[in-house]
């Protein structure tokens, strides 16, 4: 799927390494792991949480004593994962593309990821986050999280977050263990779209029109179009107005009977712009994931 080995551009692989930050981050990354062609790097302080990540490369953060990871302790994560920085460096120098995937709101992901972002950045790569924050009963990792995008925005060029409080309003009998499955799920979606339109012929393009923005991602497939816009117009956090268009990346095929109109129209009408719609792999059914910039 990814061109992990390909062509060179100044010394670096034109391939994307993901990294799983933090517990959080480190199931992300397990739901990856099985995809062909992705390159994983997990980064933890839970030694037990690390053995069990299905990753290529995995740098235990700290001693390994913290069970219970860094307790919420953000400065400890950043300070663990900053003495860690020699192995973090050697592992994302050769990447064009370095993924942070994190859950927002404790002190290992939260501190790890913004440290790995940096060196992404210092290291030429192009830095993309995707990360989950905790909903509002978890009011303090809540403000940790939010707290923490205004760093990662700093240091990343494109960043895609999912909200569980957005997901749960729109299906209320998702309790809070489904709802972050559901979102890890979303992230995985999110991912492989965004790395095959990075990848693509047009993928500079795609970088630049994305590039400082944050975006929020909603997903839908083998339905009607009238459906299919609809889930995807009620999608996480696309209850913001999008301060431009929306990008949306189709796998299989959209009839063509009008049916891109009829999608863009009710789309539109729900984010108020309306949406740009970026061919993928062609093939059987219709499978669409939608980037609504909300930064």
């Amino acid at each position: 799927m990814f061109r992990l080995f390909s062509k060179k551009d100044g010394g670096k692989v034109a391939g994307t390494l993901a990294v799983g930050c933090g517990g959080g981050g480190c199931n992300i990354a397990n739901r990856l792991g099985g995809i062909s062609g992705v390159d994983i790097l997990t980064v933890n302080t839970d030694r037990k949480g690390l053995v069990r990540s299905r990753s290529n490369r995995r740098i235990l953060l700290g001693d390994g004593s913290m069970d219970a990871g860094c307790g919420g302790d953000v400065a400890l994560g950043r300070s663990l994962t900053t003495a860690s920085s020699a192995m973090i460096d050697e592992s994302i120098r050769m990447f064009l593309n370095v993924a942070i995937l994190a859950g927002l709101g404790g002190g290992t992901g939260t501190g790890a990821a913004e440290v790995i972002a940096s060196a992404a950045r210092r290291n030429g790569s192009r830095v993309i986050l995707f990360a989950t924050i905790p909903m509002s009963f978890e009011f303090d990792r809540r403000k940790v999280a939010i707290d923490a995008l205004d760093g990662l925005a700093a240091v990343c060029d494109i960043m895609v977050v999912l909200d569980g409080d957005r997901l749960v309003s729109i299906d209320p009998m998702l309790g809070a263990r489904e709802a972050f499955s559901v979102l890890d799920q979303m992230i995985c979606e999110s991912f492989m779209s965004l790395m095959d339109m990075l990848e693509s012929a047009d993928g500079e393009h795609v970088f630049r029109m994305m590039k400082g923005r944050t975006f929020s991602v909603s997903f839908a497939e083998g339905m009607s179009v009238e459906k299919v816009a609809a889930a995807l117009a009620s999608g996480l956090m696309t209850s913001f107005t999008s301060t431009s268009n929306p990008i949306i990346f189709v796998r299989g095929n959209i009839p063509q009977d009008g049916s891109e109109r009829i999608m863009s129209d009710m789309i539109a009408e729900s984010v108020g712009n309306e949406p740009v719609f970026i061919q993928g792999p062609g093939g059987r059914g219709m499978n669409l994931v939608m980037f609504t910039p909300i930064q």
